[in-house]
């Protein structure tokens, strides 16, 4: 079994420190170095708009500097790991902002603002005469999933029935959603895993989510390491820790996966996009991938530490 090497990690955290947003330099200070959140904190508030949720390329591929359900699930979910209660501001404008910009009707929230086409942005974020709903199987999912589990985290800032409404519609739409409907990067299972870990989630609706990811999951990630370096659902991307409800399932193939990663390493200590942006603004493509590159390596080094895979 490999380690990372006390000296690749520390070229990883050199480059964390002088290169990566701010905003994953303090979160790579919380985890590893026990600095408190209220650096987090400071630079999470960078991506708040007007609207009271979160934009800003917080999501490095949506450049919009409005307020997305994307990026908002993303500002909570930092919120939530860094212990911030529902009486904290920053938790309660980003609630606010969600329950304002829920589709009743479709009893979805759009993935992507309406003004995404107007900012650099991925390919896949471009909409189209309604190309992005397509494209993310009427957000039924995705972005939906994780934030109605981390709305029921902070279930003290939503009316319950309306709750427990949507929570059933999105469990519903995932158990109607057979394996080969799922998007080939592991995004819509990773997002209903999500949902499926929130310790709030009511048990009956766990054990439904549960059976049918654990029946979709050895169908729809990627074991074999030829197809890791392209756009895929790897192991780890859906089991990034040994209490993943899905690790027992995978657990040889992340093995092979964390090796894989201790190797693939690149000589400035940072794991790199497997995907780019094509033709699209190709510039902004270079701004957004140095962002990525470090997101990417706080990410790898906390799933190598979840699997004690660095040296002591």
């Amino acid at each position: 079994m490999k380690r990372l090497s006390r000296e690749a990690f520390d070229r990883a955290r050199q480059f964390l420190k002088t290169q990566a947003r701010p905003l994953d330099r303090a979160m790579f200070e919380v985890r590893f170095e026990r600095a408190p959140g209220e650096h987090v904190i400071a630079e999470l508030a960078r991506f708040k708009d007007g609207h009271g949720g979160f934009g800003r390329a917080l999501e490095p591929d949506l450049r919009t500097p409005s307020s997305s359900a994307l990026a908002t699930g993303i500002g909570l979910r930092v919120l939530k790991e860094l212990r911030c209660g529902a009486d904290h501001p920053m938790v309660r404008t980003a609630v606010q902002f969600l329950l304002a910009t829920f589709d009743d009707q479709a009893q979805v929230w759009r993935v992507a603002p309406h003004d995404a086409n107007l900012f650099p942005h991925a390919g896949w974020w471009h909409d189209e005469n309604g190309s992005l709903a397509r494209t993310f199987d009427g957000f039924r999912i995705i972005p939906r999933a994780e934030i109605v589990g981390l709305l029921h985290h902070y279930a003290a800032l939503v009316p319950a029935s309306w709750l427990d409404e949507v929570t059933e519609h999105t469990v519903a739409a995932f158990e109607a959603m057979e394996a080969h409907e799922l998007d080939g990067g592991g995004d819509t299972l990773s997002c209903a895993l999500s949902l499926a870990e929130t310790e709030e989630l009511p048990q009956h609706l766990k054990r439904r989510l549960v059976r049918h990811i654990r029946a979709v999951t050895p169908i729809v990630v990627s074991r074999d390491p030829q197809e890791w370096n392209s756009y895929c659902a790897p192991p780890l991307k859906v089991a990034p820790s040994p209490q993943s409800i899905v690790a027992d399932l995978l657990w040889d193939d992340l093995q092979v996966h964390l090796d894989y990663q201790i190797d693939h390493q690149t000589p400035e200590g940072t794991w790199d996009p497997v995907w780019t942006w094509g033709e699209f603004y190709p510039d902004v493509w270079e701004q957004a991938r140095r962002e990525w590159r470090g997101h990417l390596t706080l990410e790898t080094l906390t799933a190598l530490h979840a699997f004690g895979r660095i040296e002591e």
